[in-house]
């Protein structure tokens, strides 16, 4: 009798979960819209009871290792923009028309491709890549090179996306300021790091008008910035390497096995460390890419 009691229940409990499963896959598309629009309650909420963030707040992570904001320079960026190609494969051919776009509207940049090919002429010997790095996935050596190049070289570094505007305005606004790094603010909360940390993930939530975009960005190089996002970078390679061995990535990083979540050589490191040096970026908008049409 009781297991027959029991059974309505059930078939009723996952009956609510099956509906609210249709309900979430049919707001998914959605979602970013709708946040979208409610960006700027938000944004204005923040702006009455700004964050501030305290980097000895946080220990166990990466972000206590501060130093001072002195980094004052006024020597000009390099006029160059980075992209990644990180695989064995051709560059498609849409792709690569988003490689010219950045080309035909920076005519006074350098636009530089950087492959497996002419990787090593950009090392330095002081610096090699992690052991690690060739078992990374192509998109977590991207993020990997990210940090590298911004580190060591400066400059632009840009996905492989079709550019709307020059960038050159934004290497000028660079040059007249003592900022470290430029981008385009992150459109809505929804794009987070997704921090496994979820105090530090709610924080992400609440600062997302302060942190920057992933796909387009200006640094000055070896910034405490730059140098507390590489020197993390590499703890995480450390901590990864044996898993790695044993199970290195396919292109995407969706091979079994394959121990490096998604956001975890990224975002995870270098959204926090932009709401600690907030103070230190620049935004414009003429950064953000195009996000249509670029596979």
């Amino acid at each position: 009798m009781r297991d027959r009691a029991r059974a309505p229940l059930a078939s009723s409990k996952h009956a609510a979960q099956q509906l609210k499963h249709r309900a979430f896959l049919a707001y998914k598309p959605y979602r970013f819209r709708v946040a979208g629009a409610v960006e700027p309650v938000f944004r204005a909420a923040h702006k009455l009871r700004p964050y501030r963030l305290d980097p000895d707040d946080w220990p166990g992570t990466h972000l206590p290792h501060h130093e001072p904001l002195t980094r004052r320079t006024d020597e000009a960026l390099p006029r160059r923009i980075f992209v990644f190609w990180t695989g064995d494969n051709a560059v498609s051919a849409q792709r690569q028309r988003g490689i010219e776009s950045l080309r035909a509207l920076n005519p006074g940049l350098d636009v530089v491709l950087i492959t497996p090919e002419n990787l090593n002429a950009y090392l330095l010997p002081t610096h090699p890549l992690h052991p690690s790095y060739d078992s990374l996935s192509f998109i977590h050596r991207a993020d990997y090179l990210k940090s590298y190049f911004m580190q060591f070289h400066g400059g632009g570094y840009a996905d492989i996306k079709p550019a709307r505007n020059s960038w050159e305005p934004v290497f000028d606004r660079m040059d007249d300021s003592e900022q470290w790094m430029a981008g385009y603010r992150v459109p809505v909360r929804l794009m987070t790091p997704n921090d496994p940390n979820p105090r530090l993930e709610k924080v992400m939530r609440r600062c997302s008008e302060v942190r920057l975009g992933q796909c387009s960005y200006i640094a000055r190089p070896d910034t405490p910035l730059t140098r507390e996002w590489w020197v993390e970078l590499n703890h995480r390679m450390d901590r990864y390497a044996d898993q790695l061995a044993l199970h290195p990535g396919n292109a995407r990083g969706d091979n079994p096995g394959y121990p490096v979540p998604f956001n975890a050589l990224l975002a995870q490191v270098v959204d926090p460390l932009q709401v600690k040096y907030r103070d230190a970026l620049l935004y414009d908008e003429r950064l953000f890419p195009d996000h249509d049409n670029y596979q």
